[in-house]
């Protein structure tokens, strides 16, 4: 993330009022973005003409790390909040500062190099918790059938009572908001799926929630908010946490380090770091 914010502080503004420079970055660093192509990121590149002359340098970086890595040798593990504690203070004594301008300038960066990075960590733990595939296969199971029969205005059979019931409204509702789609879309959305599901099935494939990253989105972020309360990950910043509370959250920080590739320390910190946003009432989502 570093290096991130050293880049924004070299990229020149959008033209474009839409675009913000993290957006632009990623473009430049080939991530895709609706509405922009090959042929707009070069449009992009042939309106800086100064683009990359000026902002904060690799040396920099490489001394504000190092000054951490002093600092922070006894920890054991270097982690990036240290890094931009180090990266934000150092700017009061940078010889190439020479204007408050300047200095808002590349404190603002920074700053959404901050964001980014806490954006990457909520979504790292919440994965970490909501990891387990069968039980996303299963919800994704139950959303589609409960879609299938909206769509085809049709009655589901419950499972329990073997009895014909209406598509469940509030529960396809719960998935898809967390992906933003507002009821004026949901039709939209939900023909979408099915005809997407159809036409895999004309060609002898079947639908995996894999193939559609934004229900695979959705559907994480249901089965984390169904499991985070018995997880119970507030806790971790008390004093006081049970033993199955406690098995449960070392099971989260041992994939952390399996799937993430976070050390020990890092996994706690970020779990840390998750939990003192639930306890101040913050959304886990990003």
């Amino acid at each position: 993330m570093a290096s991130t914010w050293a880049i924004l502080t070299r990229l020149e503004e959008p033209k474009k009022s839409d675009l913000t420079k993290l957006q632009k970055l990623k473009l430049y660093n080939g991530k895709t973005l609706p509405g922009y192509n090959e042929d707009n990121v070069k449009e992009l590149r042939k309106e800086a003409v100064r683009e990359g002359l000026e902002g904060i340098s690799p040396r920099y970086i490489q001394d504000k790390i190092s000054n951490a890595l002093v600092k922070n040798g006894h920890i054991g593990c270097l982690n990036p909040f240290m890094v931009f504690n180090e990266l934000e203070s150092g700017l009061k004594h940078h010889a190439l500062v020479n204007s408050p301008e300047q200095m808002d300038h590349y404190r603002e960066m920074l700053a959404i190099c901050r964001q980014e990075y806490e954006d990457i960590v909520k979504n790292d733990v919440q994965k970490a918790i909501s990891v387990d595939e069968s039980a996303i296969q299963t919800l994704c199971a139950n959303y589609v059938d409960n879609v299938k029969a909206y769509t085809q205005k049709e009655k589901i059979r419950n499972k329990y009572s073997n009895k014909l019931e209406e598509a469940d409204e509030r529960f396809m509702r719960s998935i898809e908001e967390k992906i933003d789609i507002p009821e004026s879309r949901k039709d939209d959305f939900r023909r979408e799926l099915m005809n997407y599901i159809g036409a895999l099935a004309i060609e002898g494939k079947q639908f995996d929630y894999k193939m559609n990253e934004r229900l695979h989105r959705a559907l994480e972020l249901k089965l984390f908010e169904d499991q985070r309360d018995t997880i119970k990950l507030t806790t971790i910043i008390s004093n006081v946490v049970d033993k199955q509370t406690q098995e449960k959250i070392e099971v989260v920080k041992s994939r952390l380090i399996k799937n993430f590739n976070y050390c020990d320390i890092c996994a706690t910190d970020a779990l840390n770091f998750v939990a003192s946003i639930f306890a101040k009432g913050d959304s886990i989502k990003s």
